[in-house]
Parts: C-alpha cells; sequence; structure tokens
C-alpha cells in the first residue's frame, strides 16, 4: 500500500505546470505546518528545498515529528515542493487563553497562495482548546484564523486554498465561513483532513452557506476527531494502513497516484464512537459540557504535567490520581467525566480498547473452553463485558 511518501517518488519530478493541483497535494501541505522553521516569520520566507539546506527546521512538541520531518525533507529534493516559498509563518500557545495556534504560507509555484493551519499539537493547552469546542461557539484559535486569513489575504489578489489536518481543519472551514465576501470569492478550495465539525450556529451561518460547497472534506475509514461535533454534509472516506485512532496521522492514509484510495463509508467503530459523541452533545447543554471539561481538565493538571509526552512518561502513573479526584463528583458527573477521560486518553495515548482487546478475545476463547457448571461459584458472568466496555 503506498502513502505520501510514495506519491513524492511518484509525482515529483512533475512541476504543477504538468499535473495540477490536487487532493493529496492539499494533504501534503497539512501536514508540513505541523512543523517550526527557523526564519519564516519575515515576509521573504525560505524556500522548502532551502530549508533543508539550512537545516531550519526547529524540534516540535506534536505527534511523529519524525515522520513528518522525513515528509518534509523528502518534499526539499523533488521538483515539485522543492521551490514552494514558506513565509509569515506564526505560531502561539497562550496558556491563559487556552489558545494554541500555528499558520504558515505557502507560494505555490501554479501562481496560488495556500495557507495552512496547524492541528493540536501536544500540549494539554491545544487539546483543552479542542474539548472547548465543545460549549463555546468561537474559541481564540478560530478567530486567530480568521484574522490571519484576512492579514494573508491583503497580501496581494492571488487565488487562495486553505488546508489544515485535525484542528487545522476546522481552522480552514471556519475561517473560510468567517471571513469577508471578497476573500471568499478568492477561495479556490478549503480542505479538512479528519478536521473535527463545528457549532451547528456557524453551519446555519450565511457565510458557510457561502463556502459550503468549497469545502472538501477527508477522513479516515475509523474517523474519531473527524466525526466529533457537527460535521461536513459531504466528506471523502479514505483508506488507511493503521489501525484505530493511529488512523488519525496523515502518513497512514492510502494514495494511487494523483488521488486517495477510498471507500464507501466509514467502518462500525467510526459510527458507533460518532453516535456516542453525538448522543453526548444532544443530551448536555453548553453548561453542563463546561463543568464536564472543567472538571476533566482540572484533574488531568493535578498530573503537573505539560504536554501529552510528559504524560506518557514518568507522571503517566499521575493518571490514578485522576480518576481518584472523580469520587468527590456526584454519579452522573463522575459518569461523564469518566467517559471524557477515556476519550482522552484514546486520542492523546492511543487506542486503549485495541490495546486490551487481544487478551479479553483470549479470555473469552478461555472461557469457552470452561462449561459453565464448572464456573467458581457466586462469579459475576457480567464481568466480561463490563470490562470490554469501558
Amino acid at each position: 500500500m503506498a502513502n505520501l511518501m510514495d506519491y513524492m517518488v511518484w509525482r515529483g519530478d512533475f512541476g504543477f505546470d504538468l499535473a495540477p493541483w490536487n487532493d493529496v497535494d492539499a494533504l501534503m501541505m497539512s501536514n508540513l505546518c505541523y512543523l517550526n522553521f527557523h526564519g519564516l516569520d519575515d515576509e521573504r520566507g525560505w524556500s522548502v528545498a532551502e530549508a533543508k539546506r539550512l537545516d531550519l527546521v526547529r524540534e516540535t512538541v506534536v505527534a511523529n515529528f519524525e515522520g513528518r520531518k522525513a515528509q518534509f525533507e523528502a518534499m526539499a529534493d523533488t521538483h515539485r515542493f522543492g521551490g514552494i516559498r514558506m513565509h509569515h509563518f506564526i505560531t502561539m500557545t497562550d496558556e491563559a487563553r487556552e489558545l494554541q495556534f500555528s499558520a504558515t504560507c505557502y507560494d505555490m509555484p501554479d501562481g496560488t497562495l495556500c495557507i495552512g493551519f496547524r492541528g493540536t499539537d501536544g500540549t494539554l493547552v491545544g487539546w483543552r482548546e479542542d474539548f472547548n469546542m465543545s460549549y463555546q461557539s468561537t474559541v481564540p484559535a478560530q478567530e486567530a484564523a480568521v484574522f490571519y486569513l484576512q492579514k494573508a489575504a491583503e497580501l496581494d489578489d492571488r487565488p487562495i486554498r486553505l488546508v489544515g489536518h485535525s484542528k487545522g481543519g476546522n481552522l480552514a472551514a471556519y475561517a473560510a465561513a468567517c471571513c469577508g465576501e471578497a476573500v471568499q470569492d478568492r477561495l479556490l478550495a478549503v480542505y479538512s483532513f479528519d478536521g473535527p465539525g463545528m457549532d451547528p450556529e456557524i453551519f446555519q451561518s450565511e457565510g458557510y452557506q457561502r463556502v459550503a460547497e468549497k469545502i472538501r472534506s477527508f477522513v479516515p475509514q475509523t474517523s474519531i476527531v473527524g466525526m466529533m461535533m457537527e460535521y461536513h454534509r459531504h466528506y471523502t472516506v479514505v483508506k488507511s494502513s493503521a489501525t484505530g485512532i493511529n488512523q488519525h496521522d496523515p502518513l497512514t492514509w492510502q494514495v494511487y497516484g494523483p488521488r486517495f484510495e477510498t471507500l464507501e463509508k466509514i467502518d462500525t467503530n467510526a459510527e458507533i464512537i460518532s453516535d456516542t459523541l453525538h448522543e453526548w452533545l444532544a443530551k448536555t447543554d453548553r453548561a453542563e459540557r463546561a463543568e464536564m471539561v472543567d472538571t476533566l481538565f482540572g484533574l488531568l493538571e493535578t498530573t503537573k504535567a505539560a504536554t501529552v509526552k510528559e504524560m506518557m512518561g514518568e507522571r503517566l502513573r499521575s493518571i490514578t490520581s485522576v480518576a481518584a479526584g472523580t469520587r468527590e463528583l456526584d454519579p452522573e458527573s463522575r459518569k461523564a467525566v469518566t467517559k471524557l477521560v477515556g476519550l482522552f486518553l484514546s486520542l492523546g495515548f492511543g487506542n486503549l480498547a485495541e490495546h486490551y482487546r487481544p487478551r479479553q478475545l483470549a479470555r473469552k476463547a478461555e472461557e469457552k473452553l470452561v462449561p459453565e457448571s464448572s464456573a467458581p461459584a457466586g462469579s459475576d458472568s457480567n464481568t466480561s463485558q463490563e470490562t470490554e466496555s469501558t
């Protein structure tokens, strides 16, 4: 199965004059947004090839940093991507405002401006802002995205494409819906790759309706992030070589030539997760969601970790304090927060259900070999079912 690295082997020697922009190019640029570079915050910036030659990449707190850096280095060596100029880079993390935002301008060889928005990084601030979307109609990163788009559009009058993966896809769609009509008219396309949806008020706004047909949404077959909130009416399902939450990584998405390998619909697991999340949203109001998110991250802060990586290290043991902290809550709140902690862990640390499922299947297989009459007296026949559902 082929991925983005293979795509560069197939298309790297072709310029945009011979092989026009396509959806895979948009994902390439979205993934590039996760890297930090020296010297890109000015008007001139550097080309992708120059950035590699001068070793301008800085360590970034993002998932699969090495994989994304390898993609950048491969892009730099191609005719198709090496000459792309990166400029007006910005990155901000503000704990007080619960803001995590980063964006970059790319001068494309086809005469267009591509604006890329970064998805959630590895900071807890970034994850907090994602959860805030469940009860806030607008979060600071979305406001920053609109402002950045407006300022970038003032550079010249070129056609514009917006791209983003994960939260970056949400920011691209939000910025497109909320910018001025003059900028909207210049938008060629808006790409959201497994990006969460938005507040229903945004979907119903006139601004969103003006750009709805320009938004191209893509999700992997077991999409979790992309099914959050109200999502776009039309989306394309892409095959991934990974399983569970690991499909969120763009480097696992499958391509064939200049297009993605697609499926007709998301799989059953993704449908169950989507239904569960939307059921929670439907049963709670904004105030209740706010209280739950405040409680969740108040408990997570007891680990003293600033990043997901720290929480995965020695401080991971402090997660027990999170569970202990829920004992003081009322039963309904404790149940809701426990579910949110489970969701957070699955997004931040990998799919825990898939980690334990092989053990559960093995245990069930062993139980089938033992006649029911030989089961220990007083055993609870529902134990295995309850374990699997947690």
